[in-house]
């Protein structure tokens, strides 16, 4: 009590004290700090944060009208006169068990503890986690009103009429079977679990995951609400009465043939299976891939929403009348032309490392096109997306005339040496490592512009880039007159020396490792500088960076009285205008510096403010005994850093 009132005291923390017992009227968050005792018949309302302090034990008749999070606290127990309003996190504590009748109004967090076993009559309203824990058995009665996790526990049985009002996880548990009058709300995951079967006439409401179980069949009457994942399950056959009422996954699964007349009401994932045909009557609401699959030959006249992933599958020809009202995807295919006079369609198309060497000329691309790594020398005259079109190591040497690219534009490590003068790109151009030498002068960049690596040597002049330029390591030595950046400039590993007086930078601005020597005067960034490993000796007038300055590996020595940053890293021994101390028991680094009039107390690399305006924020921040060091050596830094002053 004698430290935790002064404690209060130093954070303006509202409370009062009456009959020895403390009453918080506010949220009390003391995460992280050194704490390792509270007062008993504390009342908290609101929430209370102890996680990662060193508190062992809960107080005596502790009441928290909000939240307790006590996580990776070194709790063993909890008392049995104490009372939560709302939810509890253990996790990462070494509770080994709770009070009997335990109710919780909120989530019940025990991830991680040492728990084995739940009191009876438990009662969670929330959300009950169990992940990692030691729990072997549940007992017979208790009531879970959201989800229930037992993954990675080890856990081999279910209680009979085990009632769940949210999703049931037993990923990587041993339970070999579920209790016949189970009842899930939820989703049910059994994904690496020891399940073997699964009851008759089941029903999940949301989605049902068997991904990598040793399930070979699947029972009849089975009704899923949600999705349906039988990733890598020794399961040959789906039942014909099976109802999935959002998508299956058969991904690396053992079935060979669907059901005829099957009805997947989003999307069909059959992926690296043994699937060798598709039925003739297939209805699929969304999407179907057919990645690395067996299947040969698609069914005349099919229609596709949303996609259609072929990618390196074995299929070499499409039906005339395919269409994807979406995405149709050929990656690694060994389809060699779209026909001409072919009724294919489609809203984006995807040849990634495609053998098809042309586009019809009437193809219609509405959204956008993914040429990467393809064997296409040409694009069709006029081409107009509205996405975004890649061709990334495509062997395309030349682009349309009048291109227009409504998404974003990525020709990296391209042979393209020219853009078309017409250019038209509504999100980020990316130019990567190409053999692009120049740009147009009425190039509109309106997101992100990646020059880097590539073998551009100048910027036009009243370039503005409303988003990031990236000119990492390219030739350019000299930065245009009234060069606009939105975000981020990158100079890093450039020739450049010196930077425009008129340059306008909004976030931040690398130097590192570049040939830059001087900075304009009166330079302000609204987020980092970053100067380290350059040849700068020293900084500008007036310099303001709102964030981050740092300045280490330069020759820089000492720190102007002009200067303004919010955060510094440096090498302390190597400024000559500064006095420095460490602080052993928060491990960090304080310097006294003289900046805009007055000495100012950096710690742990932030600019706190003058003496009085860091002893005013480490009181808040830290217990008594460690705050009193932390000032004590700032006093200290000061009355140096005076006394050295005076001299000179």
């Amino acid at each position: 009590m004698e430290q935790f009132i002064p404690f209060l005291n130093t954070r303006e923390i509202k409370y009062s004290v009456e009959d020895n017992t403390v009453t918080i009227f506010e949220n009390l968050d003391l995460a992280g700090m050194r704490i390792e005792v509270l007062p008993d018949n504390l009342i908290v309302n609101g929430d209370l944060d102890l996680k990662v302090t060193k508190i062992k034990k809960l107080p005596d008749n502790l009441t928290v009208n909000g939240r307790l999070c006590a996580r990776y606290t070194k709790i063993k127990a909890l008392p049995a006169n104490f009372n939560v309003k709302g939810s509890i996190d253990l996790m990462g504590t070494k509770v080994t068990s709770l009070p009997d009748n335990l109710t919780v109004n909120g989530d019940l967090n025990l991830n991680e503890t040492h728990i084995k076993s739940l009191p009876a009559n438990l009662t969670v309203e929330g959300n009950l986690d169990l992940r990692g824990s030691h729990l072997l058995v549940l007992p017979d009665k208790f009531h879970v009103a959201g989800k229930l996790d037992l993954s990675d526990t080890k856990i081999d049985r279910l209680p009979d009429n085990l009632n769940v009002q949210g999703d049931l996880n037993l990923d990587r548990t041993r339970i070999k079977e579920l209790p016949e009058n189970l009842n899930i709300a939820g989703s049910l995951r059994l994904n690496d679990s020891k399940i073997k079967k699964l009851p008759d006439n089941l029903v999940i409401a949301g989605n049902l995951d068997l991904s990598n179980t040793r399930i070979k069949k699947l029972p009849g009457g089975l009704k899923v609400g949600g999705e349906l994942k039988l990733y890598r399950t020794r399961i040959k056959k789906l039942p014909d009465d099976l109802t999935v009422a959002n998508g299956i996954s058969l991904v690396r699964c053992k079935i060979r043939k669907l059901p005829d007349n099957l009805t997947v009401n989003s999307y069909l994932d059959l992926g690296f299976s043994k699937i060798k045909k598709l039925p003739d009557n297939l209805t699929v609401a969304n999407g179907i891939s057919l990645v690395r699959c067996k299947i040969r030959k698609l069914p005349d006249n099919l229609t596709v929403n949303s996609y259609l992933d072929l990618g390196f599958s074995k299929i070499k020809k499409l039906p005339d009348n395919l269409i994807v009202n979406g995405y149709l995807g050929l990656r690694g295919t060994n389809v060699k032309k779209l026909l001409k006079h072919s009724n294919v369609q489609c809203t984006s198309l995807g040849l990634e490392y495609a053998k098809i060497k042309q586009l019809p000329a009437n193809i219609e691309e509405k959204n956008s096109l993914y040429l990467d790594y393809s064997k296409l020398k040409k694009l069709p005259d006029n081409l107009c997306l509205k996405g975004d079109l890649t061709l990334r190591y495509a062997a395309i040497k030349k682009l349309p005339d009048k291109l227009i690219v409504g998404g974003d534009l990525d020709m990296s490590r391209t042979r393209i040496k020219k853009l078309p003068e017409n250019l038209k790109v509504a999100g980020k151009l990316n130019f990567s490592s190409t053999k692009l030498e120049k740009l147009p002068h009425n190039l509109h960049i309106s997101s992100d512009l990646d020059l880097h690596n590539s073998k551009v040597r100048k910027i036009p002049d009243n370039l503005k880039v409303n988003g990031t330029l990236d000119l990492y390591n390219t030739k350019i030595k000299k930065l245009p007159k009234n060069l606009f950046v939105k975000n981020t400039l990158y100079l890093s590993n450039t020739k450049i020396k010196t930077l425009p007086s008129d340059l306008k930078v909004e976030g931040d601005l690398w130097l590192s490792y570049s040939n830059i020597k001087k900075l304009p005067d009166n330079l302000k960034l609204n987020g980092d500088l970053y100067l380290n490993n350059t040849n700068i000796q020293k900084l500008p007038k007036n310099l303001f960076v709102k964030n981050t300055l740092d300045i280490r590996h330069t020759k820089i020595t000492t720190l102007p009285e002009d200067l303004a940053f919010g955060r510094i890293e440096l090498n302390p021994k190597k400024i000559k205008n500064i006095v420095y101390k460490n602080c052993p028991s928060i491990k960090a680094t304080i310097f006294a510096v003289y900046l805009q009039g007055e000495i100012k107390i950096v710690g742990g690399n932030t600019l706190v403010g003058n003496l009085t305006e860091f002893e005013q924020r480490t009181d808040k921040l830290f217990l008594q005994a460690e705050a009193d060091e932390y000032k004590q050596i700032a006093r200290d830094c000061a009355a140096q850093l005076q006394q050295k002053l005076s001299f000179n």
